[in-house]
């Protein structure tokens, strides 16, 4: 009997909760966490995969943390996968992202997954003993093979610059792209073929790391080279490795070096002055001019010619000029004197400046150009002669302009000529004038062999009645400048038959220097980036960009403007050659929530030395970053058992203890009437 009561307050003890009981010891069983029965998940191979799961079994179990054992012989890849969840609600499901192998062969696979967690063992006087608990639990999943396996594939290689001298430091670019249907992440990169006596590190190192490239998404990485001192000019072969999804393969580039450089310095003409003032024979007339060095770098032993190309007007300086050095940016005023001769008439005298320098990529060889520049020379007569020895009247054109001011190849432009007839007695008649100009040389051309510039609705021949003494007539005529001209000075002749009163017939020759520019023409891309933005997060913001005219935009910059902090905000492009393409990444790090505008600036230098300047705009939404999820509270010992009233138990408890009771009465009085009748007996 006192064995069944024992029994019975053992039992009241364990189902009257703990904190209400500080005398009571429980031991509480650990859970047996289990996998809910459900279909089998079913993978891509080649992608990133979600299944969901749901536990059961877990009892008192918390903290639960789930880690999928990714491991060598396994399917999956250890990136872009869950390495662990916190399973906050263990009654609903949780998902668990899986890298499939893009060359996995359909089947059916085991999946172990491991279960960290807590639970109580007991509770007595009050306290709860808590323990850590794991367990391994393997799920089967099914595998579909992708449909075409990730592959990456060497698109191009760009440098800078793009034309490589022997001892110059340069930046390869390889551009590449995944050409499969499955993302592919963690690529590494290996640069071989380097040597110490052809192309060689000069910074950083021939390895390289990739996060990620999307499915027929692009990439590429930059190498910090140099090109040896004692290079032959040539194309040297370079390979690259990439290694990634378990397979390793090496695709082959080149890289050419030249004799010069095209990141070379780069002397111009500019601002060019002469005298209009009228002189006589032996007077001095000035042309100047100032000399500068727009290119990146200085050159070197620099020689300025000036060449009389009629033998009317003769030197009275020196017609050639050295100088040591020119730094990059640095001008220098250029002047030489000219005097006509006796013989000399009133007409355009063209004179020739011819301009050679050196600089540390051009070696023995000298960079070499001309320009030409037409002085109108009013001579006036002696006192007593006539305006020329044999007083013949003389048609010379005294001035012309261009609007616009500069010709643009591809494009119209309207050339105003001012007709004078120098002779102050003589009238002259029937003046016919017709205009030649330079042919295209380049063979490359489409227009090789043809005229630089073309009348447009007209001829380019026109007639002009009669010019009376000292009389101005003043023409226009619209040209079209051929769209592969080269940006120079070009020469337009005006030749001229004409006669004087006595119908004495006379011919001349004029020369017109046209200046000719290519318009710069750069294409940006659409801007890459997430609109969505976190404050203190960086952003990032790509384009690509490409040099579609047909000069070089020199000392290039693109950067990142706007009122928030970068990381590699500006690029340094230099000088961006003809057909060239080149990518741009940089980052912005918003500073406060809202709408956050900012812009892409491209910056460079014309083929004129014109600043230019090209904006992309972008706008971002900034908001707050979201707040870290908190895990609730462990729910009071007294609830773990679902939530029932204490008062529940005690009931069921006194319960137990009567019907033990009525057992036992039961018992009693069978046992009494077996004696009674044991006695009567």
């Amino acid at each position: 009997m006192k064995r069944i009561i024992s029994l019975t307050l053992v039992l009241i003890f364990i189902l009257i909760p703990l904190s209400d009981l500080s005398y009571a010891s429980v031991v509480i069983p650990a859970p047996n966490i289990t996998i809910k029965n459900q279909d089998m998940p079913e993978l891509q191979a080649g992608k990133v995969n979600t299944i969901k799961l749901q536990l059961e079994n877990i009892s008192s179990a918390s903290n639960i943390i789930c880690t999928p054992q990714i491991g060598e012989g396994t399917p999956f890849l250890p990136s872009n996968i869950t390495e662990s969840i916190a399973i906050t609600n263990p009654y609903q499901p949780f998902e668990l992202k899986l890298n499939v192998l893009p060359n996995t062969e359909a089947g059916i696979y085991p999946l172990k997954l491991n279960f960290q967690y807590d639970y109580v063992t007991s509770a007595s006087s009050g306290s709860v003993t808590i323990e850590h608990g794991s367990r391994d639990i393997t799920v089967y999943v099914k595998i579909n093979s992708a449909a075409v396996q990730p592959k990456i594939l060497v698109t191009k290689l760009t440098t800078n610059p793009q034309f490589i001298a022997k001892g110059q430091s340069f930046q390869a670019s390889i551009f590449f792209q995944n050409i499969g249907d499955a993302d592919i992440s963690n690529i590494t990169t290996k640069l071989s073929g380097l040597s110490k006596d052809t192309i060689f590190l000069e910074s950083g190192s021939d390895a390289g790391f990739i996060k990620s490239i999307k499915a027929n998404g692009n990439g590429y990485i930059t190498y910090n080279l140099k090109a040896a001192s004692t290079v032959a000019s040539g194309t040297y072969e370079l390979e690259i490795t990439f290694k990634y999804n378990g397979i390793e393969e090496t695709q082959k580039v080149y890289v050419t070096i030249s004799q010069s450089s095209t990141q070379s310095s780069n002397v111009v003409i500019k601002d060019m002055v002469f005298d209009t003032k009228q002189i006589t024979p032996n007077d001095n007339f000035q042309v100047s001019f100032n000399l500068l060095n727009s290119g990146p770098i200085s050159a070197s032993n620099i020689i300025i010619k000036a060449e009389s190309q009629d033998p009317q007007v003769v030197p009275k300086s020196t017609s050639i000029i050295k100088i040591d050095s020119l730094k990059s940016g640095e001008s220098k005023n250029i002047r030489f004197l000219f005097s006509p001769t006796q013989d000399a008439i009133t007409r355009n005298y063209p004179i020739k400046i011819t301009v050679e320098y050196q600089d540390m990529y051009s070696g023995a060889e000298k960079y070499t150009f001309e320009q030409y520049v037409g002085l109108n020379a009013y001579v006036a007569s002696k006192p007593g002669e006539d305006d020329t020895p044999k007083g013949k009247p003389k048609l010379i054109i005294d001035k012309y302009s261009f609007e616009p001011k500069l010709a643009k190849a591809g494009q119209n432009f309207t050339m105003s000529l001012s007709f004078f007839n120098t002779n102050s007695t003589k009238t002259v008649k029937n003046i016919k004038i017709f205009l030649t100009a330079d042919t295209v040389t380049n063979p490359n051309t489409q227009s090789s062999g043809g005229s630089v510039f073309t009348p447009v609705d007209s001829s380019n021949t026109f007639y002009i009645d009669s010019i009376a003494p000292k009389g101005k007539v003043q023409k226009n005529i619209v040209m079209f400048t051929v769209p592969d001209a080269q940006a120079k000075t070009y020469t337009l002749t005006a030749n001229f038959e004409y006669e004087d009163a006595n119908g004495n017939e006379y011919t001349a020759t004029e020369l017109i220097g046209v200046p000719v520019v290519q318009e710069s023409k750069l294409e940006i891309g659409e801007l890459g980036y997430v609109p969505e933005a976190y404050v203190g997060q960086s952003t990032p913001i790509s384009v690509e960009f490409f040099n579609t005219g047909k000069v070089t935009l020199y000392n290039m910059m693109v950067k990142l403007e706007g009122d928030f902090q970068t990381e590699n905000g500006q690029y340094f492009v230099g000088n961006f050659e003809s057909g060239s393409s080149e990518y741009f990444e940089g980052y912005v790090i918003p500073n406060q929530a809202g709408e956050l505008k900012g812009a892409l600036v491209f910056s460079f230098e014309d083929s004129t030395g014109q600043m230019q300047e090209m904006r992309k705009e972008f706008t971002l939404n900034v908001m707050e970053m979201a707040p870290q999820p908190e895990f609730p509270e462990e729910p009071p010992i007294e609830n773990n058992n679902g939530g029932i009233n204490k008062w529940v138990w005690i009931g069921l408890g006194a319960a137990a203890l009567i019907v033990i009771g009525v057992i036992v009465h039961k018992k009693r009085k069978s046992k009494k009437e077996i004696e009674d009748i044991e006695i009567n007996e």
